[in-house]
């Protein structure tokens, strides 16, 4: 938009300038000079001072104190034209237009005018979005931290409670051997608790997509599946493209995917198993990772029965929101503008597929990394 609007107003310079929390930021700059100081405080700085008029203001040949904002931002211009940003309930800013010879005139106000009500327009709507997107996500947590509440109620804090009330009942009856075998059925029940806490905390955070990476932690969650729910569960993951370009990594460590990454792809999969599990009655499921053209994939088949008839309608799935837990995972899909795909397999179960571009999501260092793939 900042290139659009140094087009439309001929000028040498445009700035668009957003205040967040009581500083001024250089949002986008276009044209001639590199703005020194990106980020100033409204209170006690030229710029700010400026912000403060709260009306358009030109200025022919600026000097003095008129001048001031121009050399706090390191730049200089025969002609500026200011536009307040007007962004309802969204906060404020400007759009500066700058010329290093000639000067502004009428029609070119009505131009900045017109540009800045289209600036503030797409602002106001992407923070809109935006905060759309957080309300939802919270809302998503908190139903998750209920799911969790519950499942810790229903089964460790009751199971805990019989065991309590076995010993109980075995204290009051003053037999000993029957309070050696409580004892007994007692500490075995405590183990099984110990596995199902641990369970829930794999859950929560596994240590292992921390610790060992995201082939690690999905190499565990495919045999926890087999041990919990008798799935068959192969991992097929190839990291590093055709072409020998880098997937995303984290630079403290260039075998490793961003962590952001790493955990989406790891819950989607954790779902897409629990599901499967679940609702598919299959007996057998892969779980394959790679790259192909700058998109990663991540996908989870099954041999089960298949999507519902009212899912093969589309390729986002729509009738599976409810039961299969598919609004979830393609909200976490989202958040790393991905998409979520799902649909039939090729001979009979389901895909589940994420495809994430990682175009612009490159970390720092990415270039060290050599291409090499893993396999099991």
């Amino acid at each position: 938009m900042a290139d659009r609007g140094l087009a439309l107003l001929d000028a040498s310079t445009l700035l668009v300038v957003i205040e967040e929390r009581g500083e001024l930021r250089v949002a986008a700059s276009s044209g001639q000079g590199t703005v020194r100081l990106r980020i100033v405080p409204v209170d006690g700085s030229a710029l700010g001072a400026l912000y403060q008029i709260g009306k358009p203001v030109a200025l022919d040949r600026p000097r003095g104190a008129e001048a001031a904002w121009l050399h706090e931002l390191g730049l200089e211009a025969r002609a500026a034209l200011i536009e307040p940003l007007a962004m309802e309930g969204h906060g404020g800013g400007l759009v500066i237009a700058l010329r290093g010879s000639g000067g502004f005139r009428g029609p070119d106000r009505e131009a900045l005018n017109a540009f800045a009500t289209s600036v503030a327009q797409r602002l106001a709507a992407e923070r809109s979005v935006e905060i759309e997107r957080l309300r939802y996500g919270m809302e998503a947590r908190e139903r998750e931290r209920t799911r969790w509440a519950r499942e810790l109620h229903d089964e460790s804090i009751q199971g805990m409670g019989a065991l309590r009330m076995k010993l109980a009942n075995a204290r009051d009856e003053n037999d000993p051997e029957a309070l050696r075998e409580t004892v007994d059925a007692v500490l075995a029940g405590l183990g099984d608790e110990i596995d199902g806490l641990r369970h829930l905390i794999t859950e929560l955070r596994p240590a292992a997509l921390d610790d060992l990476g995201l082939a690690a932690a999905l190499e565990a969650l495919a045999r926890r599946a087999q041990a919990i729910d008798g799935l068959d569960v192969t991992t097929e993951i190839e990291l590093g493209s055709e072409a020998g370009e880098p997937a995303e990594i984290d630079s403290r460590d260039p075998r490793r995917l961003d962590p952001e990454l790493e955990s989406t792809i790891y819950r989607v999969v954790q779902e897409a198993l629990t599901n499967v599990s679940r609702h598919a009655r299959a007996t057998r499921a892969v779980v394959s990772i790679s790259e192909h053209q700058g998109v990663l994939i991540a996908s989870v088949t099954d041999d089960g029965q298949g999507l519902p008839d009212a899912a093969r309608l589309g390729p986002r799935g729509d009738g599976l929101e409810g039961g299969f837990g598919m609004a979830g995972m393609r909200e976490r899909a989202e958040l790393v503008g991905g998409e979520l795909e799902f649909g039939p397999g090729v001979d009979r179960g389901t895909v589940v597929r994420l495809l994430v571009p990682l175009a612009g999501r490159s970390a720092p260092g990415a270039g060290e990394r050599t291409a090499g793939a893993v396999s099991r």
